[in-house]
């Protein structure tokens, strides 16, 4: 509800103000209008409820989940243990019977038989061999279940050549049945292969990963330990696993209905996976398909697997506990629930995915039906809101915007009352034309232009500044203080006519006024947006301020008072800007030696003669835009060195409209002769120039005056024909 006494003077305030109506009509509060919108709360509630519901869900499945792969991770954990206790044990027991001698290595027909024992009391087990330090090799492999490999690599160190017998065994119930035997050339050396060089390494049996058999290539772990009998070195025993039998047990686990678990290693090797054993079934050992299974395992293993571990920011080698994650792929978009469990031998860990889609299928589906039916109710109420919210709220908000951007750029004039049946908003609406009538007479106060690009720039009210490349002009009225005391207050329409006429040539010509000091102008180019012709812009507006003042001067004759007459000085370089001042009031302004400098060119007019003179940096990042004359080199006060000074006279496309410019040459011509001490023929120079320009040449006649106090006095010695300026 509105508030009477609040309302009444509001109205009353209104119609003094000018801007209130006759009859004020009744209008909803915004906070009518926002109670149609709460019903759409209903819906938020009812999808918190779900999605809330779906939360519990995701967790219970992510139990579910947890409690899958500890049954999974703990019989991989029991295969992999029995499968190294029962390698180990082999090797151990094979260590026994040759260091209590109850056979030696080279008892041929016993070794075989006791390695083919091992091999059939171990099914886990592929390899078992023996190498001697010569590079000799013997070993028993297993082949399936079906037949056994008697291999004997005999090497002659001589030629770097071995000679391979492979005896080939069929296995019969309780018996094994010869088949046939081959010899081939070999390059296989036992004492140059990696489970024989880390025993050679160790004092105790060191497990290995090997690749590299007599008779093919294939992934395998390996565990190997040196045999010594009465204290004489005979070879390395070594006991191998191929890791497609932990690839064959992983693929008779059920992992839910699209799941994939492997074992990998702490550099995210694949060790052995279900995919592996499948496309060896298809495609037997071949070492070149090798590189192809690892490629699709990565595919559905690594790629969101190493991914997640990526994302929660984990390395394989960081994992020492089970660690799961609910994690969304980058791949397919999927939900996937990624699991890694250490299985404690060699850096092993057991790596499960699990599609959530396995688990949430029919909840998924559940939810499209309910969200269908939801969705379709929503949308006839929110177009209805929607409708409604935009004619009564958003339309009128943003012309409420609209105006507060006119404010924010300063538009002031711009700014309108905007009427609504909303109370706050036409309340708001009413507040915004009073602001701005406020501030358009606050804006007179201040250099507007300046502060609409402050505000564009983004620059924060607070005492700072930079160095930057910028050009600096000062302009004075001459004489303005005899004409101020000859005209008394009639003054201030003349100075407000002269300052009314020059400020938009400025800030057309991208300039902007730093200040008014009197009837003094200090604007700036290249502060505070950049603008790389800061230089030739600022010249430009000299000129540009110089013929604009000959046309009042003009009507002012025509008034019958006295043409007004202005000097400039411009000048440029890498100047300190920013907001000077204290923290309770600020200046944006520029500060610095090149600052003084131009307000001493524009006070230098006096002594010449001239209107405009301009610095040598000036005249330097101009260069060939502008027509200048090189008047005099000058040490301005508070400085030592020279500088160049130069008279501004016009732009190369006002060339035909300027009067004859041969004075120029004569005039720099002098001016060379008078720094040579040539002073007579200065003289004649600078007469030359005086005659040539039409009207005189006062910087001429100043020059042949001091060219004659030199003919009189000569200069000293470490003259350098620099004027040097006593006063500001």
């Amino acid at each position: 509800m509105a508030e009477p006494a609040t309302e009444d003077l509001e109205e009353s305030a209104a119609e003094a103000a000018g801007i209130g109506e006759a009859r004020r009509r009744w209008r909803p509060s915004l906070g009518a209008v926002l109670m149609v919108t709460l019903l759409l709360s209903v819906l938020l509630t009812a999808g918190l409820i779900h999605f809330s519901w779906q939360a519990v869900a995701r967790g219970n499945l992510k139990d579910l989940v947890g409690q899958l792969n500890d049954k999974i991770a703990g019989s991989i954990q029991q295969e992999v243990a029995s499968v190294i206790a029962n390698a180990t044990a082999a090797q151990e027991a094979l260590r026994t019977i040759f260091f209590q001698n109850v056979i030696t290595p080279q008892d041929e027909a016993k070794r075989e038989f006791i390695f083919l024992a091992l091999l059939q009391s171990q099914p886990s087990l592929s390899w078992i061999s023996f190498g001697w330090p010569d590079g000799h090799f013997f070993g028993a492999e297993k082949l399936g279940d079906e037949s056994i490999l008697m291999v004997e690599v005999t090497w002659d160190t001589a030629h770097k050549m071995a000679q391979r017998r492979v005896d080939s065994y069929k296995v019969i119930t309780g018996d094994i049945e010869f088949e046939q035997r081959n010899f081939t050339d070999s390059q296989f050396d036992a004492s140059q292969q990696p489970w024989y060089v880390r025993a050679m390494a160790a004092d105790k049996p060191v497990w290995s990963d090997i690749s590299q058999f007599p008779t093919e290539t294939k992934p395998a772990i390996a565990i190997s330990s040196q045999l010594e009998v009465y204290g004489k070195f005979q070879g390395i025993i070594c006991v191998a696993i191929e890791l497609e039998r932990l690839s064959q047990f992983l693929a008779g686990i059920q992992v839910a209905r699209n799941g994939t678990v492997a074992i990998v290693d702490a550099e995210g090797h694949i060790v052995a996976a279900p995919e592996l054993a499948e496309k060896s079934d298809e495609a037997g050992a071949a070492t070149a398909s090798t590189a192809v299974m690892n490629d699709a395992i990565r595919d559905k293993l690594n790629k969101v697997a190493m991914e997640a571990l990526h994302h929660f920011g984990m390395q394989l080698g960081q994992i020492h506990a089970t660690m799961s994650w609910d994690y969304r792929s980058t791949v397919d978009r999927d939900d996937y629930f990624v699991t890694f469990t250490p299985l404690g031998f060699n850096g092993w860990l057991v790596a499960t995915v699990i599609p959530a889609s396995d688990f949430l299928a029919e909840v998924e589906r559940n939810t499209r039906r309910l969200a269908w039916i939801v969705g379709f109710f929503t949308l006839i109420m929110a177009n209805g809101a929607i409708w409604f919210a935009r004619a009564a709220i958003s339309r009128p908000l943003r012309r409420v915007i609209a105006e507060l951007r006119h404010i924010e750029n300063f538009e002031l004039h711009r700014v309108q009352r905007m009427n609504s049946f909303l109370s706050e908003i036409d309340r708001l609406s009413g507040a915004l034309v009073h602001m701005a009538s406020g501030l358009a007479s606050f804006q007179k106060y201040v250099p507007t232009e300046l502060v609409r690009r402050l505000l564009k720039q983004g620059i924060e009210a607070k005492p700072g500044g930079t160095h930057l490349p910028i050009t600096v002009m000062f302009t004075d009225l001459a004489g303005f203080t005899a004409l101020s005391e000859k005209l008394g207050d009639a003054v201030v329409p003349v100075l407000a006519e002269y300052l009314s006429r020059m400020s938009p040539i400025i800030a057309e010509g991208r300039g902007v006024i730093d200040k008014f000091i009197g009837d003094a102008i200090m604007a700036l180019w290249g502060a505070p947006e950049p603008n790389p012709d800061h230089a030739l812009d600022a010249c430009r507006v000299a000129l540009a301020c110089q013929q604009a003042l000959a046309t009042l001067g003009l009507e002012a004759q025509a008034q019958g008072r006295l043409p007004l007459k202005m000097r400039v000085g411009i000048n440029s370089g890498n100047i300190l800007v920013g907001n000077i001042g204290s923290e309770e009031r600020l200046n944006y302004t520029a500060i610095g030696d090149s600052v003084n400098v131009a307000s001493r060119l524009e006070a230098l007019n006096k002594r010449y003669g001239t209107a405009t003179l301009i610095g040598e940096e000036t005249r330097r990042q101009a260069g060939d835009a502008i027509l200048v004359r090189r008047l005099d080199r000058v040490a301005v006060y508070g400085k030592k060195e020279g500088i160049a000074i130069y008279e501004l006279i016009g732009l190369p496309a006002e060339r035909p409209r300027l009067e004859p410019l041969g004075w120029i040459a004569l005039y720099e011509q002098g001016l060379d002769l008078y720094a040579q001490r040539k002073f007579a023929e200065a003289i004649d120079a600078f007469k030359a120039a005086d005659r040539e320009r039409p009207d005189g040449d006062p910087p001429a006649r100043l020059f042949i005056e001091r060219a004659k106090a030199f003919m009189i006095v000569p200069p000293p010695p470490n003259w350098m024909a620099v004027t040097v300026l006593a006063e500001k």
